[in-house]
């Protein structure tokens, strides 16, 4: 207490009208409202719930009435409970592992639910009901509430008890009835309303069986079926995945896509190490759950091969979030995407799959993820460590879904032994030219007109008309097809030039997001010192002049990665450097990220000459290195973390190995696709342009299998083999 003050003792006394704005702004719309009044039925055990909308012709007589077959509320319920909002006894419930008597945790948490009554209209009439108790009738007026001028305390709700009218006998529940409503209830509304019921229980789940909501709607009856669909039975692709609370996941994939061999595999992934770079911790934070993806290809052809509605594909499609079989909005909703699904497909429209193409159902009971929590607002849970790593885990589970997914996907992947076109254009020209030796001057054959008139001049007089055809000899037929050919050689030439040009310049990019990321860590340190610059402490200046010192350094050291890329519009002359310098640059311009990670690394073997134009050679080992130290990061503390560069001079060739988590059977055939990526951020270029790099250079790069001789014993990791040109310029293999 300040000396000689006067002390007063104050209490919060909330005007009437804060009813009014919880309602308005903690319930978003009617839909929502109706799930928060069917959870509330399900926490008090009801077993059946009924939904009716009525009257929806007239919005003056439009009604809601909800109603349960639940425990019902006793008197000091009324007042102690329903009364006292922001109570927190099923919080208590949960946090205790109290259930209900049908072995129910509650989902409800923050007290407030009851105010969805107030978004759904202006009066309200409550029957309730318990065991050996009289039925109880409540009536609010909403409106009451409205008045700024009044205080909460003195707006009275009456309660009268009566003998039993709506609940007879020994049965028990509630009955709300909501009346003159704040909007009307248009056929686009009761269509959302269909949607979210529909969707409100888990199709996974045998919940339907004890507890059942049901809805009337005499307006639209062809709105009242709510039952879970069968859509699910025919999705073309189908993966289901268990996620264990330390991120290993056992999974079971499934194709059956009309028009192409069925099949079916299983296998484990440690989400972990997909994860790494989202998760809060070493450790997930959430619970286990289930995560089953229910998968289309949407063409027309597909659909209706198995008999898919396209209307009801988009009514269902999504990712959506289940607690004890009930769904937490809005995941799931049309826009919502929470997962980046849709932010990811745009950058790959063919390689990913779109929330449009999927139904997705994350499953968790509320005894293992505690943690998960709901926003007061109702819209979604809050989003703490919990909660964000879970999603990086469902995220890191998409991925091992999508590895399986572009097997079987159309269009059929190209063949790998399809030639390039250079080598289809090469094989026209010997045929033409072995025509030309064999033809007679005098066999004549017929030309259409355009194809002359783009080859070769012709006097004015001789000028063919559209489309008609001109007999020439067979052999200059022949000379006719062989400068054309040249003049697509040609055009390739200069293509291949332009892609060898991209491909240096996407490498660039790649460096150079590395060195922007971090010159802004490296921007903050500096700003901060230069603030401690203008301070009057002297210890404080001499430590932010030795931290630019050390800003300046770093950034100095992170430019010189890009050093190597600098020229790319000249087309550099052949040198020659050797394996082992290379090698060793490499692992310079990745130190930091090395020794992040707490890499050990190492060259090894014997040095031999590389005969190389520009830095193409370096890149690719730049890249592998880079990848390496990725994923050796994300392993355990207590995880060996190796990386060594092998040098092979009798094969020519350099093995980048390492003990991180490896490759699976499966991502091993897609390492090289580009856009393929098994990291959270990937661009899946990296491995895909180092490959073309790599023939851009008469080399070739592939991951050796487990077991290959070039690949070290102590290389759990991934191995990749980099096979350099000899000294004639020929691949050795």
């Amino acid at each position: 207490m300040i000396s000689g003050s006067t002390t007063h003792r104050l209490a919060f006394r909330p005007r009437a009208r804060l009813v009014s704005i919880l309602g308005e702004h903690l319930i978003s719309d009617q839909a929502v409202a109706l799930v928060e009044l069917v959870k509330n039925a399900y926490d008090a055990d009801a077993r059946s719930v009924r939904i009716g909308i009525l009257g929806t012709d007239d919005p003056e007589s439009a009604r809601v009435t909800i109603t349960d077959d639940g425990t019902g509320m006793t008197l000091e319920d009324v007042t102690t409970r329903w009364m006292s909002p922001a109570l927190d006894e099923k919080e208590q419930a949960k946090e205790s592992g109290r259930r209900t008597a049908l072995g129910r945790l509650p989902i409800g948490e923050k007290g407030v639910g009851r105010f969805a009554l107030h978004q759904l209209g202006r009066s309200l009439e409550m029957v309730t009901r318990a065991a050996d108790c009289p039925e109880l009738v409540v009536a609010i007026d909403w409106d009451d509430y409205d008045r700024s001028d009044t205080y909460l305390a003195d707006v009275e709700v009456r309660v009268v008890e009566r003998s039993p009218e709506v609940f007879g006998g020994h049965s028990t529940g509630t009955r709300l009835t909501i009346d003159r409503p704040r909007s009307a209830w248009s056929e686009k509304l009761l269509r959302k309303v269909h949607r979210t019921l529909r969707r409100l229980q888990s199709p996974l789940r045998e919940l339907q069986e004890d507890f059942k909501v049901r809805l009337e709607c005499p307006g639209h009856p062809e709105l009242e079926n709510i039952e879970p669909t069968d859509i699910l039975e025919r999705a073309h692709y189908e993966f289901r995945t268990l996620v264990e609370s330390g991120g290993g996941c056992d999974y079971e994939y499934v194709c059956r896509l009309p028009g192409i061999p069925p099949r079916q595999t299983a296998g484990s992934e440690n989400l972990v190490s997909l994860a790494a770079d989202e998760l809060r911790g070493a450790t997930p934070q959430c619970g286990p759950f289930w995560f089953n993806l229910y998968v289309w290809d949407r063409s027309r052809d597909a659909l209706q091969a198995s008999g898919v509605p396209r209307a009801e594909l988009d009514a269902l499609c999504g990712v959506s979030i289940y607690r004890d079989g009930l769904r937490v909005l809005p995941y799931g909703e049309p826009g919502n995407d929470w997962l980046f699904l849709d932010q990811e497909r745009i950058q790959a429209p063919a390689e990913r799959v779109g929330n449009n193409q999927l139904i997705g159902l994350v499953e968790v009971d509320q005894s293992t993820n505690l943690r998960l929590r709901d926003k007061t607002n109702r819209e979604g849970l809050i989003e703490n460590d919990a909660f964000l790593d879970l999603r990086a885990l469902a995220r890191a589970a998409m991925r091992v879904f999508t590895v399986q997914w572009r097997r079987d996907r159309p269009p059929a992947r190209p063949s790998e032994h399809r030639k390039h076109p250079a080598e289809s254009v090469e094989g026209a020209r010997h045929l033409a030219e072995a025509i030309r030796t064999s033809a007679r001057d005098d066999v004549q054959v017929q030309v259409t007109a355009p194809a002359l008139a783009t080859t070769q001049p012709t006097q004015p007089s001789e000028t063919p008309t559209q489309g008609a055809e001109t007999s020439v000899s067979q052999r200059q037929a022949v000379d006719l097809l062989i400068d054309e050919l040249d003049d697509v050689q040609q055009g390739i030439d200069v293509r291949r030039q332009r892609f060898e040009r991209v491909l240096h310049l996407a490498a660039t990019g790649l460096a150079a997001e590395r060195v922007v990321h971090e010159f802004g860590r490296q921007l903050v340190a500096a700003a901060d010192s230069l603030r401690h610059l203008r301070g009057p402490s002297e210890q404080r200046r001499a430590e932010a002049a030795a931290t630019l010192q050390a800003v300046i350094t770093t950034l100095e050291s992170e430019f010189r990665i890009l050093a190597p890329y600098e020229s790319v519009r000249r087309r550099p002359r052949l040198s020659t450097i050797g394996a082992r310098e290379l090698a060793q640059i490499a692992l310079r311009l990745n130190e930091r990220n090395l020794d992040e990670s707490a890499v050990v690394r190492a060259v090894s073997g014997e040095d031999f000459d590389v005969t190389t134009r520009g830095t193409e050679i370096l890149q690719i080992l730049d890249n592998l290195i880079h990848n390496a130290s990725y994923w050796l990061g994300t392993l355990p503390a207590e995880r060996e973390r190796r990386l060594e560069v092998i040098l092979r001079s009798d094969h020519r060739s350099i093995v980048v190995a390492d003990t991180g988590p490896g490759l699976s059977r499966d991502v091993r055939a897609l390492a090289f696709e580009p856009f393929f990526s098994m990291k959270t951020d990937g661009t899946g270029l990296g491995l895909y342009i180092s490959a073309e790099l790599a023939r851009s250079a008469g080399a070739s790069l592939a991951l050796l299998d487990d077991g290959a001789s070039r690949r070290p014993a102590w290389a759990v990791g991934a191995s990749f083999e980099l096979v350099l040109a000899g000294d004639d310029g020929a691949p050795r293999a």
